[in-house]
């Protein structure tokens, strides 16, 4: 095994590792305003991207426009989301378990109909810059890099979204105490379709920024779902910066198993490494402290 093969994955599963977290984000997102496991994270990625395509391709749009529609649509689909149903169900005083319910059956009815709007076929998107550069005698995609940049750029926008802005403060009280955040005058319904919105826009970037790399298809929704959601609990589902740390964490495992496993056992690897990571730290790769930081 070469220390340039290492490298190579290494790049990758960083870059993987980027996407997933950005994922695990919005479902961090989602939980932290809500406590809601939002089993539908992926969906919103396949719609952003969808929606971008074909505002590029099939409208004619500049690129940056189609991007801002993607994730528009993203963020109004998590708001609608939450109005729509969640709203009513709250009302009602539901369960976790129909929450949940909820987002299932929502994934597999917004997978159904990019089926029926987009078909079975592959797309992908131009990407951002073109060339690679070389790092060692590994090479990454310029493309790639901007993903990384991007990524970057939304968790820190994050963090101090959530730390230093009245907006994020009240949508963390609001979820942490509804009762006590309605006696200052937050108003929790609106928190939480905030949440919403937020969760459904970094879920519509993810998916832009990877279909320049890998092409979207109706069905890949479940899969970054799945990611997303390890790299979640990795870094403590309440906490959408840690998602960053377990993002990283299961690119790398992913792209190192392939190097010393067939292909085909790559994920079988990486999720048995990441089973072994949780026994061992059943907090999370940032520990008990870290699971309600942002």
């Amino acid at each position: 095994m070469s220390a340039t093969l290492v490298l190579q994955a290494a790049l990758a599963g960083i870059t993987s590792g980027f996407v997933y977290a950005l994922i695990g984000i919005g479902i961090a997102v989602i939980f932290r305003g809500s406590h809601i496991i939002n089993a539908m994270q992926g969906e919103f990625a396949v719609l952003g991207a969808l929606v971008a395509v074909f505002a590029l391709a099939g409208w004619g749009w500049p690129y940056p426009l189609a991007i801002a529609a993607g994730v528009l649509v993203g963020a109004a689909t998590g708001a609608a989301v939450d109005a729509l149903l969640v709203r009513p169900m709250k009302r009602r005083n539901a369960s976790e378990e129909s929450f949940l319910l909820l987002t299932i059956g929502l994934a597999l009815t917004l997978s159904a109909a990019a089926l029926y709007f987009a078909g079975r076929d592959s797309h992908l998107l131009p990407s951002f810059a073109e060339g690679v550069l070389e790092i060692g005698g590994a090479t990454i995609a310029h493309h790639a890099l901007w993903l990384i940049a991007v990524a970057m750029v939304v968790v820190l926008a994050l963090h101090l979204f959530y730390r230093h802005t009245l907006l994020g403060l009240s949508m963390a009280a609001a979820s942490a105490d509804p009762d006590g955040a309605t006696s200052v005058g937050i108003d929790v319904d609106r928190a939480r379709l905030n949440t919403f919105l937020l969760g459904g826009a970094v879920g519509a970037v993810a998916g832009i920024l990877v279909t320049p790399l890998i092409a979207m298809h109706y069905h890949m929704g479940i899969v970054y779902t799945l990611k997303g959601f390890a790299a979640a609990i990795l870094g403590g589902i309440a906490n959408p910066i840690g998602a960053v740390a377990g993002g990283l964490a299961l690119g790398l495992l992913e792209s190192l198993a392939a190097v010393g496993f067939p292909s085909g056992y790559r994920d079988a690897v990486a999720m048995a490494l990441l089973i072994v990571i949780m026994i061992v730290l059943p907090n999370g790769l940032l520990g008990r402290a870290g699971r309600a930081g942002g």
